[in-house]
């Protein structure tokens, strides 16, 4: 197997979740023209870079044969749960999954809730942040590139930066 089939699957993830390679570059602390030769195969990927695209991206690698493993339809996709969990224990309130997902799909903040964004955009890490764009996307049959957008403008109205990510 050459390398460039070994970095296909990280290209077609980050466009399936809707980030640019400008956008996982800044998520994983590489330049886009490092991802670009990553994801061509034409750039040496160091095992610390490659796990930290493979844990935003929510893959795994394995040198062992997989086994066919089926997902479970019974369980339910819970970033979005995880992530205003983890913004009601940072602050007062009870910021719910549903008001969450509602900011994530039209951009528009909670009444109340500009702290819960702000903490969830500045401080839920990233993967748990990936993985909720994906559920919103799919929830509300959208791109992710959509909800992508509305992540920006969420940044805005609270002035979370994720030291630069949003702007």
């Amino acid at each position: 197997m050459d390398t460039r089939q070994l970095m296909l699957p990280l290209q077609r993830q980050r466009k399936a979740l809707g980030l640019t390679q400008q956008q996982l570059a800044a998520m994983a602390g590489l330049s886009r023209q490092s991802l670009n030769g990553i994801e061509r195969g034409t750039v040496n990927v160091t095992l610390d870079n490659l796990c930290r695209l493979l844990d935003i991206l929510g893959l795994s690698i394995s040198i062992s044969e997989p086994a066919p493993v089926a997902k479970s339809a019974a369980r339910p996709d819970r970033a979005l749960w995880m992530a205003a969990r983890g913004a009601n224990v940072s602050y007062a309130g009870n910021f719910t999954p549903a008001q969450l997902d509602q900011a994530l799909a039209t951009g528009v903040v909670p009444d109340g809730y500009i702290a819960h964004i702000a903490q969830v955009l500045d401080e839920a890490p990233l993967q748990l942040l990936v993985r909720a764009v994906a559920e919103v996307a799919r929830k509300h049959g959208r791109k992710p590139a959509e909800i992508w957008k509305n992540v920006r403008s969420l940044a805005r109205a609270t002035t979370a930066t994720r030291d630069g990510l949003w702007t």
